[in-house]
């Protein structure tokens, strides 16, 4: 098998690992550097560069559960503490979690906010196929927590950015289950004018 088959049968058989699957080491700075350079690769118009990563890891984990516990707090301050413990542990399924971001600048002349936008996300997703590339898993999860102002105000975001996803990544555990879509035939379909 050729080189491009091989990316391509890994493209056609992606999956997601789910994040109470993975476990330490985490990827290393070299190797984590090789994933980041994955994204820089990404389709960008102009050279707006309109992502950007924020790698949390080690006690970083921890204050990421108490930021995901206040946001609950502000959105519900019935929340029992279940539901509290729940949203902090959030923060510790994997051992690093790094934070996806789009950065969009909605006054630019020549490229429209939807492209920088997609933009962002083919980074993150040439980021997610990297780390699988060099052994480990990964799933992309949104939710609530990502688009909440409270969980993106203490992580720093400015005005323009917006968080959008939090890419779970470490060693896959032993038997663990990957998380596979249902795959559907592609279809061939042609506009003939």
């Amino acid at each position: 098998m050729t080189e491009r088959q091989d990316l391509v049968d890994a493209l056609i058989h992606r999956h997601s690992t789910p994040a109470t699957s993975l476990t330490g080491p985490a990827p290393d700075d070299v190797t984590l550097q090789r994933i980041l350079q994955a994204a820089e690769s990404a389709p960008d118009h102009g050279g707006l560069h309109p992502w950007r990563f924020l790698v949390i890891d080690g006690p970083a984990l921890d204050r990421l559960g108490e930021i995901f516990v206040e946001a609950m707090r502000q959105k519900d301050p019935d929340a029992t503490e279940e539901t509290l413990e729940r949203e902090r542990l959030r923060a510790q399924r994997a051992p690093m979690i790094i934070a996806a971001i789009a950065r969009e600048e909605p006054e630019h002349a020549k490229i429209p906010e939807i492209e920088q936008l997609l933009s962002a996300g083919i980074a993150t997703h040439q980021m997610l196929l990297a780390a699988r590339a060099l052994g480990f898993g990964a799933i992309w999860l949104t939710g609530l927590r990502v688009y909440d102002d409270n969980v993106m105000r203490p992580l720093g975001l400015a005005d323009n950015e917006r968080l959008i996803g939090l890419i779970n990544i470490g060693t896959v555990k032993d038997g663990a289950p990957t998380r596979g879509k249902r795959r559907r035939e592609a279809a061939i379909e042609r506009w003939t004018g």
